[in-house]
């Protein structure tokens, strides 16, 4: 089979266009930021003066600027004329990828590794003035080298060229974008004196013995009090919910009406502010209760979080369904189109983990610290699983060893980089202390779930949909086996950061799922290798009394 034959078969074009190369260098810069800032982290950076401190400050915006602008051309090359990022160069179909500048891309990335772990060391032999020159050059020889390996710098040039337009109208908002990150923190204080008004008038009529201190922004009764920081101001989840917001008007705009449409945005970030009050409304009266762990444990960590999808979902009921702001509703309202029962295609492949992740989130919101009813996780799930079932036929589920061995082999992984970390923990004190029958009814539970709900649940999320849906709308008829890579390596590095500290051997193992699905044409391979894994660090938990992985 020749070279060409076989990338078709998989899926995985031999020269695309510039707008995968620029998802290819993203790609890369972004996991090459991750692993320098691993360097650069032990470094003493907050204690830096005089210049080092300039330079540190410009270097922090210079990095939240190029996020900002990236997004903001993006939106434009969506929203505007120029049309899709796919129209930025016609002729990067046909540029070929350089291996050399790819090579010198990695030799650049050596000295530059080094002097990030020295740039603001306080031990460092060399002037600082010097190492900040030499760091700065190599990031700039290591950013042309990159782009020059995925397409000569004349094609780019010629590209960005041709939508200089676009490029230089997204100065402007991501450069607003960042200082009004830099101003919204002057707010932080300011709105949390409004959710204490808030919150102090939520509870007076329920606990008419609350007591209020304005200076410090405390609140509560003889049993339980809180004060409110700045932090739990409210702002931060208005920041998430404009964000979903931005992201769901862009993603269905075509569905709605503009301007008007807009004014979905202040209404759910009011939404979002006002729950945040009720929260901690929520954490007084759980306190004053008896409970003050469970306050302070379980509900403070899960609350907000509830809040926010709580807000989020009813911001989307009812944005689809308002004749205002909605042309599909206004239309079937009209009675121009007539209201056809239709299936979500997405439905089948995201319930299953989303009812995981929000039985978590209540059964840490009761807690004290443990998560006793962590068995209700496995129950939600297999009745989403269940009430999906005739979704799921045509997937196919048979498997091989190559899936079991993968597995196996990521276990191995995940269990070296734990064990590099230093970090093995006991058995916690709350299972410990359960009857022998408690305590097994959980560990059944809580090993069921990972090695048959959990596979299947985010297997169908990121296999399943996310991965085929990076490729294409209509992912539901798309083959396993036609996913292009870039569809494989986005969908592997959220699966990745969704594992927090272990995102590194999630990024991996997401891409050991994804190439299995691919190879195999199916779901069943992926979901072999991934219950494999969970079952060997399950067995590896309950052997070696390594509770951490847990």
């Amino acid at each position: 089979m020749s070279t060409h034959v076989q990338a078709s078969v998989l899926g995985w074009p031999q020269r695309p266009a510039l707008g995968p190369r620029l998802g290819i260098i993203a790609v890369v810069l972004t996991l090459e930021t991750l692993v320098l800032s691993f360097l650069i982290q032990g470094t003493p950076v907050t204690a830096a003066s005089g210049v080092a401190a300039v330079i540190h400050d410009v270097q922090h915006f210079a990095f939240r600027f190029a996020i900002a602008y990236a997004v903001v051309c993006v939106l434009l090359f969506s929203l505007g004329r120029e049309g899709s990022l796919a129209s930025i160069g016609a002729q990067g179909a046909t540029a070929p990828f350089r291996a050399t500048w790819a090579v010198a891309h990695g030799l650049v990335m050596l000295p530059f590794a080094w002097l990030s772990t020295q740039l603001y060391g306080a031990d460092s032999a060399v002037p600082f003035l010097a190492l900040a020159v030499a760091w700065h050059g190599c990031a700039l020889a290591a950013a042309v080298s990159l782009f020059a390996a995925l397409a000569p710098l004349s094609v780019w040039a010629h590209a960005f060229g041709k939508h200089r337009r676009v490029m230089l109208y997204s100065i402007a908002p991501a450069l607003g974008t960042v200082a009004a990150i830099q101003a919204s923190q002057a707010l932080w204080h300011p709105a949390a004196r409004v959710t204490f008004f808030l919150t102090s008038g939520l509870l007076r009529p329920l606990l008419p013995a609350i007591w209020t201190d304005l200076g410090t922004l405390t609140l509560g009764t003889s049993r339980f009090a809180v004060t409110i920081a700045d932090q739990c101001s409210g702002l931060e989840g208005m920041g998430l919910m404009l964000i979903f917001c931005i992201s769901w008007l862009w993603f269905f705009r075509r569905e709605y009406f503009f301007p008007r449409a807009f004014l979905i945005i202040p209404a759910a970030l009011l939404l979002v502010f006002l729950l945040n009050a009720v929260r901690i409304a929520g954490l007084v009266l759980i306190g004053d209760a008896g409970y003050p762990r469970v306050a302070v444990v379980g509900f403070h960590s899960q609350a907000g979080w509830i809040a926010f999808n709580t807000a989020a979902f009813m911001v989307a009921l009812v944005a689809r369904r308002s004749t205002w702001v909605n042309r599909t509703a206004y239309a079937r309202a009209a009675g121009i189109v007539a209201p056809v029962a239709t299936e979500n295609p997405t439905a089948p492949f995201l319930m299953p983990l989303l009812v995981i992740l929000a039985a978590g989130m209540l059964s840490h919101a009761v807690s004290s610290g443990f998560e006793v009813l962590y068995p209700v996780r496995l129950i939600a799930a297999a009745i989403a699983l269940w009430a999906y079932r005739r979704h799921y036929r045509g997937l196919g589920w048979s498997f091989s060893w190559r899936g079991i061995a993968a597995g196996l082999a990521l276990c191995a992984l995940w269990i070296g980089v734990d064990h590099g970390s230093g970090s093995g923990t006991q058995m916690p004190a709350a299972l410990a202390a359960m009857s022998a029958s408690g305590r097994g009814t959980w560990i059944l539970g809580r090993a069921l779930a990972a090695i048959v709900t959990v596979p299947l649940a985010e297997e169908l999320a990121y296999r399943g949909f996310l991965m085929r849906r990076i490729a294409a709308a209509e992912f539901e008829t798309l083959s396993f086996r036609a996913v292009p890579w870039p569809a494989l390596v986005g969908s592997s590095l959220v699966f990745g950061i969704t594992h927090g500290d272990l995102w590194l051997p999630g990024i991996v193992a997401g891409l050991t799922f994804g190439c299995l699905a691919i190879r195999a044409g199916k779901i069943g391979e992926a979901v072999a290798a991934h219950a494999a894994a969970n079952a060997g660090i399950a067995a590896y938990v309950l052997l070696f009394d390594q509770w951490q992985l847990w």
